[in-house]
């Protein structure tokens, strides 16, 4: 900023121009200006500089610069300089004030610690010859930095309504100091402003406004101040703190518990600010049961535990902001078996029917306690015989069937009787031909079965099954066709051979039959014979 004064010239100047403000130009052969600033902001304590640049125009002569300033008492001069007899200064600013650059063109002055009673204006004058005096002012203003803080509001608790959190405060700031808040909350701000006296400084508050809510414990709210004094604006965080009561939490009632289980044990577990300070176990159904440790929020058992430790039991924990609790309901079990066996007892009663071993009835009782272990051996064992026996009818039943089973020679399956026996072929042993074959014997045929040295099977007249057939078929079909019997002949070649029949089977001896020891035939319960390299 400019600003500059003029006084008029000699009678030589034809033109004039002049103006006072902002600008000043002169148009002439004479000129004259003075340059100073509008106005000087400085930090209180701090040195300020007061500039004064001097312009002289061609056909004039500085012959002094000075600055003067306003006070209640009246105008006093405060430095001069003259380029013929050099510097003056008060003697009330001889140890603060000096000249920076002494010359025709600059009369700028150094003012250093300055104070309150330095704000106020200053007038750079020139004196040239033969123009006179020319002059500008400027003012000093005195800037105070505040001093900024954060101070705590009421005590936070979960729940209550429009508390002041905090209050961010620049205290004496010259001018004052510009305040806010910075949060994600949904609070209101809340502003207060104290001048201080002498207009020294102002001090301003603003305090934040919100209703605590627990969950909101940790967040930082941000104190924001912006001064001219301050090189860049101030930001002070402030971390809330919410107080609420204690949140009660029991360890170790979802464990299953039994009779006679040791170190048993409940924790409780609490969080809460502040840190809670008290915690208590009472048990609500019946007095509390001996053998029974508290300590440190834990309930802790010092022997086996017993049924009649079952009940309902509360934690109480307590902190600066109330009391809170919690209930557990604690069953004792019986503890469970350690074989396979059902934890049930059970009656069982087995009938076993005549038709089939293999059914059989059993009674459930209601569930009870488990078996002692004498009954629990007892069942086991009668079971195990049971078993034992339907397997041992069973394997009779089924050796029984293997017996009576009726097959062929070769393949061993069974083959009833076929309406070929009710004719009677060539290649079968007639009536009157059984006579001769058994005539060895005691006169009469023989019921047992004879097999000739070729080995084809005779049928006599061989008694009927339990189921019978009919009388129709009473003599078996002829299994072997005529031109196998070659090979059958050649069964047992190192004995005597009967006498052959029309149907070439061979004849074995009784001695043979009966003995089997020798011979290469083994006879089958239902009549037939099987030979050994079977």
């Amino acid at each position: 900023m400019r600003v500059g004064g003029c006084l008029p010239c000699c009678l030589k100047c034809t033109v004039f121009h002049c103006f006072t403000g902002n600008l000043v130009w002169f148009a002439g052969v004479c000129s004259n200006e003075v340059l100073v600033p509008k106005r000087v902001s400085v930090v209180l304590g701090q040195n300020a500089s007061l500039g004064c640049h001097v312009e002289v125009g061609t056909n004039l002569s500085l012959t002094q610069s000075s600055w003067e300033r306003l006070t209640p008492t009246g105008m006093i001069t405060v430095a001069v300089f003259n380029p013929q007899f050099g510097i003056s200064v008060a003697k009330e600013y001889r140890s603060r004030v000096r000249f920076l650059n002494p010359s025709v063109e600059d009369a700028s002055i150094l003012l250093e610690g300055v104070g309150f009673a330095d704000i106020g204006p200053y007038t750079c004058k020139v004196v040239t010859f033969p123009l006179g005096n020319t002059q500008a002012s400027t003012t000093l203003d005195v800037m105070v930095e505040p001093k900024v803080y954060v101070s705590a509001g009421s005590v936070l608790v979960d729940g209550d309504q429009d508390v002041v959190v905090a209050t961010c405060t620049a205290e004496r700031a010259l001018p004052p100091a510009w305040v806010s808040w910075e949060t994600e909350l949904s609070g209101r701000l809340k502003e207060f402003t104290q001048e201080e006296p002498n207009g020294t400084g102002t001090t301003t508050q603003v305090g934040y406004v919100w209703s605590p809510h627990r969950d909101a414990r940790g967040h930082a709210l941000i104190c924001v101040v912006r001064h001219p004094a301050l090189v860049t604006e101030l930001r002070i965080p402030y971390v809330l703190d919410v107080q609420f009561a204690p949140d009660v939490l029991v360890e170790g009632q979802d464990e299953v518990w039994y009779v006679g289980q040791e170190n048993a044990k409940l924790d409780c577990r609490a969080d809460a600010n502040p840190v809670p300070h008290a915690f208590f176990w009472t048990r609500l159904d019946v007095q509390m049961p001996e053998g029974v440790v508290i300590a440190n929020g834990s309930l802790r058992f010092t022997r086996p535990l017993r049924k009649n430790n079952s009940g309902t039991y509360r934690c109480d924990v307590q902190n600066a902001v109330g009391l809170r609790s919690q209930e557990v309901d604690i069953w004792i079990r019986e503890r469970p078996p350690t074989t396979a066996v059902p934890t049930t007892r059970e009656h069982v009663t087995i009938r076993s029917s005549s038709t089939s071993p293999a059914m059989r009835q059993a009674h459930f009782t209601s569930p009870t306690l488990a078996s002692p272990p004498a009954g629990i051996v007892g069942g086991a064992v009668g079971g195990v015989l049971s078993l034992a026996l339907l397997l041992g009818c069973g394997t009779l039943c089924y050796v029984r069937r293997r017996r009576t089973f009726r097959g062929d020679y070769y393949t061993k399956h069974y083959m009833g009787p076929c309406d070929m026996q009710k004719e009677s072929q060539p290649d079968q042993i007639q009536s009157h031909q059984l006579l001769h074959v058994f005539a060895n014997d005691s006169g009469h045929g023989s019921q047992d079965l004879k097999l000739k040295p070729d080995g084809d099977v005779i049928y006599p007249n061989y008694p009927k099954d339990e189921g019978g057939w009919d009388d129709s078929l009473q003599r078996p079909c002829t299994y072997y066709p005529d031109d196998e019997d070659e090979r059958h002949h050649k069964v047992n070649p190192s004995r005597p051979h009967s006498p052959t029949l029309n149907n070439g089977a061979p004849y074995i001896q009784d001695d043979c039959y009966d003995n089997c020891t020798d011979c290469d035939y083994v006879s089958h319960t239902d009549g037939s014979v099987i030979s050994r390299r079977e």
